[in-house]
This record gives C-alpha cells, sequence and structure tokens, in this order.
C-alpha cells in the first residue's frame, strides 16, 4: 500500500514538474495549431504564453498570450504585420477577458483599385471587442471614384470626405454630396439620389461584423465588433 502511495505521489510530482517547465512551450505549440486550424498563416507566426504559476495552464487558463507575425493571411484579410494580446485567457471556453491588437498594411477586400490599404485596431472584452479599421482620405477617395465610375457610369474628377459621414465628389460641372452608410450586409456605400453606391464590400469569411462608419480627421473609420473565439 506504502509503494502504492509512494508511486502516486512520484507520478504527481512529475506531472507538477512537467507543467511548470514544459507547459507554456506545449501551450505555446497547442495556440500555433489552433490558429493555422482557424485559417491564420504567416511568414513567421510567433506564440507567447504566460501564466504565473504555469500550472495555471494544465487548467486550460494563461494570464497572457502573445501573437505577432508579418505577411499575415486570414478568412480574406492579409496584412503586412499583427501583433495581438490576450489577457485573461481561458482556451476551453474559447474567450478571453480582454483583447488588444493591431494589423498594419491590411488590404480591403473586394475594392478597386486592388491594394488599398488600412490599419486595424482591436481592444475591448473577448466576446465582443471593438475594431476600428482606419482608411486615409486618399485611398478613401480613389475608392470611391472607381465605385462610382462602376455605377454611374461616370467618373468623378475629385472626391473629398468630411465630417461627419459626408463624401463630396465632382464630375464636370457637377457637386453632389452623399452620405457613408453601412449596409445590413456590412457593406459600406454612399447614398446618392441614383440609389447607394457600394465602396467596400466584406468577404463572406471575414470575422469583423461593421456597424458604423464616420470620417474623423483626414481618416474614414469604420468600426466593427470581433469575437475572440473565431481564432480558435
Amino acid at each position: 500500500m506504502r509503494g502504492c502511495l509512494s508511486v502516486l505521489i512520484l507520478a504527481a510530482l512529475f506531472v507538477v514538474v512537467g507543467a511548470w517547465f514544459g507547459g507554456p512551450p506545449i501551450a505555446e505549440a497547442v495556440v500555433t495549431t489552433a490558429l493555422t486550424s482557424s485559417g491564420m498563416h504567416s511568414d513567421d507566426l510567433k506564440v507567447n504564453v504566460h501564466a504565473e504559476p504555469p500550472l495555471r495552464l494544465a487548467t486550460g487558463h494563461a494570464d497572457e498570450v502573445d501573437v505577432d507575425g508579418t505577411q499575415v493571411e486570414w478568412k480574406g484579410l492579409t496584412a503586412d504585420a499583427l501583433h495581438l494580446t490576450l489577457s485573461d485567457v481561458d482556451f476551453l471556453g474559447r474567450n478571453a477577458g480582454q483583447v488588444d491588437g493591431r494589423l498594419t498594411g491590411v488590404e480591403l477586400p473586394n475594392v478597386d483599385p486592388p491594394g488599398s490599404k488600412a490599419t486595424v485596431d482591436i481592444a475591448g472584452p473577448g466576446d465582443s471587442a471593438v475594431v476600428r479599421i482606419t482608411i486615409n482620405d486618399a485611398t478613401v477617395e480613389r475608392m470611391a471614384a472607381v465605385a462610382f465610375e462602376q455605377k454611374l457610369g461616370v467618373r468623378p474628377t475629385s472626391t473629398t470626405l468630411s465630417e461627419p459621414n459626408v463624401i463630396r465628389f465632382t464630375a464636370g460641372p457637377v457637386t453632389a454630396a452623399g452620405a457613408l452608410t453601412i449596409g445590413p450586409d456590412g457593406s459600406l456605400g454612399v447614398s446618392t439620389p441614383l440609389g447607394t453606391v457600394t465602396v467596400l464590400r466584406p468577404s463572406a469569411s471575414q470575422p469583423i461584423q461593421f456597424t458604423s462608419v464616420a470620417v474623423e480627421g483626414d481618416n474614414l473609420v469604420l468600426t466593427g465588433t470581433f469575437d475572440v473565439a473565431d481564432l480558435f
């Protein structure tokens, strides 16, 4: 009986020591696999998992998970660089208390001209983080000009953003203005007397749900929500 008890205690010690020293590398490998399975690809994806004490990892929890990568592709989005920090992570529940991050050089899907890029900032609770997509005025104006030409058959000679959510365009002697809106399908459009001109239509697999749009200074800002469960 005493021998069996000794074996159990020794086994428990091995489990504790293994979780203490091997937990973070194992957790990092698991998170990397989960990200890859969710469709994320990068030239140099790096995952760091922190837990104090490391034994927390044995219960499926971590204090912080940092994700970094360049040339990232994920669910229809491509970005030059990604940095994401998840805090108070529950791996089993596929959630985090807080998520903060940024994607830079994000190529906007389904737009002309191709290669139009933006910056994406993420902050808030893991299941309902706020996403802000910032597109500079020059990029928006190019996108809008092409969209107007495709919809109306006339290419504006100039387009200008103005607060709170207005875009003004000039085509020959005609100058008009339209309100920037988010449609039921999450697309960015401009309301005109001749109908809505769609400027940006999200891809079907995109995990960000757009909810509002506004002009802030020289930038157009799209706001939406994001659930960290989509990462796992």
